[in-house]
């Protein structure tokens, strides 16, 4: 068997298994050649989305335990399988498509093994193909938006404040956006400016992340720090999935793209909205300029088009007249 004949056999593995999955495009393959070496591949494609505990995984592969504990470590390392943190014995796993999966692991750690570069050249381009061939592909909606903290209404949820969720947690750490990174190696001087080390997670998947130095531990006041400092640069917080917190962007951000490029309405608005107060607004244009969909018009005030926009907040802290607050949508 080829080394191309394997790595689109490990497609297919996390095609068959995975809800998203991963698009067998040039680039994408190209991601998986890198961080995959052929033996890699074909124990990956025997490991599988579920994997096992050694003792299992090793009477399934025929390979001797300490042999196959230290291949499935290395695979840790590069991002491309999961083990149980804390765990006595553990299962080990092949990651799939995202939250956590390839699309994002190999470079969640930034520039660490001599392929990383190119990877993240590739990477750049495999995101679109995952937004262009599964994502705006779905039929629905599946990321949702969390409003900005520091914007929310009195009468928001624990469980609407993403502050609120971390400050709860005992294990957090951070790493560098996938999306962003990737696209400021594949197009230098072309790519935002936002900030690069935005990706939150907690609980065992940070856990999982620190142990194989693709994230930093930071403490919860940390996080939050972080979540405001997201906001106040625009970010859109999203997902809060498997306890992976993103901060986003309209640029690069793969869900973006299949919302806003690929017309997909990827994206599931918060439960807020923009008001506007018309006595105070002078539209200066600064909410609009900062909508990352495009939702705010402005001729003589702002206004908010509520088809449009997803409660992100981020037109929020752009007001230097505080001429805006959020409140809870109406149900349509």
């Amino acid at each position: 068997m080829t080394s191309k004949d394997v790595y689109l056999e490990l497609a297919e593995m996390v095609n068959q298994n995975d809800a998203v999955g991963l698009p067998a495009t040039p680039a994408m393959l190209k991601v998986l050649r890198l961080q995959f070496t052929p033996e890699e591949a074909r124990l990956a494609v025997q490991v599988g989305l579920t994997g096992g505990t050694l003792g299992e995984l090793s009477a399934k592969t025929g390979i001797e335990k300490a042999k196959l504990q230290e291949m499935l470590k290395t695979m840790a390392y590069k991002g491309t399988v999961w083990i149980d943190p804390e765990k006595e014995d553990p299962v080990y796993r092949v990651v799939g498509s995202t939250a956590p999966g390839l699309i994002e692991t190999g470079i969640w750690g930034n520039i660490r093994f001599p392929y990383d570069v190119e990877l993240g050249k590739a990477l750049h381009e495999a995101i679109f193909d995952l937004a262009r061939e599964k994502l705006s592909k779905l039929g629905f909606p599946y990321a949702p938006v969390f409003a900005n903290p520091w914007a929310l209404p009195e009468d928001a949820l624990p469980s609407e404040n993403l502050a609120e969720t971390l400050r709860q947690q005992d294990f957090i750490s951070v790493s560098f956006c996938p999306c962003r990174l990737s696209h400021w190696l594949a197009d230098p001087g072309n790519h935002c400016q936002h900030l690069l080390e935005t990706c939150i997670h907690y609980g065992d998947g940070g856990r999982w992340c620190v142990e194989h130095g693709q994230a930093r531990r930071i403490s919860a006041d940390e996080a939050v720090e972080l979540l405001r400092k997201c906001s106040l640069d625009g970010l859109v917080h999203s997902i809060d999935m498997n306890g992976f917190i993103c901060n986003c962007c309209a640029d690069c951000c793969v869900n973006f793209r299949a919302h806003l490029e690929l017309g997909a309405k990827a994206l599931i608005p918060s439960p807020f909205m923009p008001q506007i107060d018309r006595d105070e607004c002078n539209a200066c244009g600064f909410c609009a300029d900062a909508c990352p969909v495009g939702a705010m018009k402005v001729d003589d005030f702002a206004e908010p088009d509520s088809d449009l926009c997803i409660g992100c907040g981020v037109c929020v802290p752009r007001c230097d007249v505080q001429a805006i607050k959020l409140i809870r949508r109406v149900p349509a």
